[in-house]
């Protein structure tokens, strides 16, 4: 399911959820992986690392459409 457009905390959070809940893609889960290893971090925390990342990403983006 593809992540939600907007910039409110409710739909930044309904992102990470869904990101956390999917399986990632082979190139997410070698990110994950890389992360894990780099940081000395567990993998479940590096792919909630990057679930925030890449929703506050998505956040941003849809703050300059709108302007």
């Amino acid at each position: 399911m593809p992540l939600k457009s907007g910039s409110s905390q409710k739909i930044i959070s309904d992102n990470i959820k869904e990101l956390m809940d999917t399986k990632p893609s082979k190139a997410r889960a070698k990110g994950i992986s890389t992360l894990a290893k780099k940081r000395g971090i567990t993998p479940k925390e590096a792919k909630q690392k990057q679930a925030i990342a890449i929703a506050m990403t998505k956040a941003r983006q849809s703050k300059r459409k709108k302007k």
